[in-house]
């Protein structure tokens, strides 16, 4: 560019960044942080460069944002006094307890748990959306409202969390308060967790359902799990003997799957083995946001490599020539832009099937289950959390089944529509992450039909059938009468709003999808096109020197070509 220090001074810059590039002999830990680093240091490196050819900057500041303040979060799960709470206040080592503890469940809501290098402070918060700050001291003092508070977010500057900066802890409230805690639990921390904290006491190591519904779930999304052994110091001579037991109780929820085990006493300050289980943890995040954040990266870094590449190859042209270019390219967009609308309508086609096959296998799922809530029926039990768990089971394993793979075959579409028309050296693309896309699909469709099933008033009445045969001696009768209700009822009513939900949440995840797309190919046809117009304003001027300008773009191209690749 004209009048540009930048583009003719000589590049330190590359220098520092090769440096950054050569493979290190390093471990594990040390290669993810040198990794995270080139990230930040590609995007600033672009930021300058997009300052200089006058380009947005806007996704590259947006990305280093989120890096910024991106956590994956480990839930600690677990019953009413199980030593979680204990067990995180052991873990932050501060003199007097944080968290409280043996709360009731009304007051009971997730507590999430951060390194901050700011002074320490407690966001609440609500239900609404709103939130307010207090301060630490205000905390330890603070009872929540769980019908008006969603969360609270804990900030805090402590020397353990400090080893830890990327994994957010998160110290849920117990099982018994109700099944809509074991939705929250997964729905709203399964799709930014990487593994999840299972809390048994010393002298309670009963597998509960309440408990083992959730590991079941846990291990239909493939989440690693960590049981931890709370209140060791409580151990009676029999432990050994009933930990087996608890181990082989496990399976019946989560099979053969390996499982981490670590043994704590927070009245002795035993917490080594959790702390280190943390620190892996730790590894894992920085290579999971590692991952991330490179592909946003290369896409942003890509943009720009466009703009270079399209200035390039029309900065010789005539003023015809490139008028002939400008209309050509304009066509190839529009094909693009065509094909991609195309698929986005034989995709949504594809979705009124597909959620007739869930539906399918919910109704299954239900009828497999019918004896079950029978039986519980009759013995006065309310069938409500036993049909939540095998509709969110079912669920899960059917959108990962029947409609994942129709997500990306679909994507795989998109890209090959892309890549299909020629622009020369430019190529337009679009960054997604199959596994965490997947990820928050299901656990957002699985939220909504869980939601759905909650509010269904007719569940109460099975009940009513078991209360209206008491005391009678027709109890097959009785049978008859509850297995028709769900039959006739229940069933088709459960399928009716769930799958009207499912379906609103998968067009509604689509179309966050598409909308995504969109941005990024809309970003990037923006920038080609103000490659040519910058062309056309570098022809106009008749002051240009072309030889110089051509060089210097190729020196900016050769540059991120270093810059992706570090990547």
């Amino acid at each position: 560019p004209k009048n540009s220090s930048y583009a003719l001074a000589p590049h330190n810059g590359i220098l520092r960044f090769l440096s950054v590039l050569l493979p290190a002999f390093t471990d594990k830990k040390e290669e993810t942080e040198e990794k995270m680093e080139k990230i930040v240091q590609a995007l600033e490196e672009i930021q300058e460069m997009n300052n200089v050819y006058g380009i947005s900057n806007d996704l590259a500041s947006k990305t280093l944002d989120e890096m910024e303040y991106a956590k994956v979060c480990t839930p600690v799960i677990g019953k009413f006094s199980s030593g979680k709470s204990a067990l995180v206040n052991t873990i932050l080592g501060y003199n007097g307890k944080l968290l409280k503890e043996n709360i009731t469940p009304e007051t009971a809501v997730p507590a999430e748990i951060v390194y901050s290098e700011a002074e320490e402070s407690v966001i609440v918060l609500e239900n609404d959306g709103q939130s307010k700050e207090i301060s630490l001291g205000e905390f330890r003092d603070y009872e929540a409202d769980a019908s008006k508070v969603k969360s609270v977010r804990l900030n805090l500057s402590n020397s353990f969390l400090e080893e830890i900066p990327d994994v957010m802890l998160v110290d849920m409230p117990g099982f018994e308060s109700g099944y809509e805690v074991h939705n929250k639990a997964i729905d709203n921390y399964l799709p930014q967790s990487l593994a999840y904290i299972i809390a048994f006491p010393a002298d309670d190591m009963i597998v509960r359902s309440s408990v083992g519904n959730i590991l079941r779930e846990l291990c239909l999304n493939d989440m690693p799990l960590c049981v931890v052994i709370t209140k060791y110091d409580k151990r009676n001579d029999e432990f050994e003997m009933t930990f087996q037991k608890m181990k082989e109780s496990l399976k019946r929820y989560v099979g053969e799957r390996s499982i981490h085990y670590c043994r704590t006493s927070s009245f002795e300050g035993e917490v080594e083995e959790l702390e280190e289980f943390l620190k892996e943890i730790q590894k894992e995040s920085q290579q999971i946001l590692a991952g991330k954040f490179a592909g946003a990266a290369k896409t942003i870094i890509e943009n720009t490599e466009n703009y270079l590449k399209t200035l390039l190859a029309n900065s010789q042209l005539s003023e015809s020539e490139l008028a002939e270019q400008e209309e050509k390219l304009q066509r190839q967009l529009q094909g693009m832009e065509t094909k991609f609308s195309r698929e986005q309508g034989d995709f949504q086609l594809e979705i009124s099937s597909c959620v007739q096959e869930i539906q399918d296998d919910v109704q299954r799922a239900m009828e497999a289950e019918e004896s079950t809530l029978i039986t519980m029926a009759m013995n006065n039990q309310s069938i409500n959390e036993h049909l939540n768990n095998v509709v969110r089971r079912a669920v899960t394993v059917s959108v990962k089944k029947r409609f994942l793979s129709k997500v990306e075959k679909y994507l795989k579409r998109v890209a090959k529509c892309m890549n299909e028309e020629s622009f020369g050296d430019v190529h337009i693309s679009f960054h997604y992450d199959t596994k965490n896309l997947g990820q928050g699909i299901t656990s957002s469709v699985v939220a909504v039909a869980a939601g759905i099933l909650l509010g269904l008033p007719i569940l109460g009445v099975v009940a009513a059938i078991a209360m209206k045969f008491f005391g009678n001696r027709k109890r097959e009768e009785a049978k008859q009468e509850i297995r028709r209700k769900l039959q006739s009822e229940v069933f088709p009513e459960v399928l009716s709003e769930v799958g009207s939900g499912i379906e609103a949440a998968i067009t509604e995840q689509m179309k966050l999808v598409n909308t995504s797309i969109e941005e990024e190919i809309k970003t990037q046809r923006e920038t080609i096109e103000k490659a040519m117009s910058d062309v056309r304003e570098q022809i106009e001027d008749e002051n240009t020197r072309k030889e110089g300008l051509a060089a210097d773009i190729e020196r900016d191209l050769e540059r991120i070509g270093g810059l992706k690749d570090g990547l």
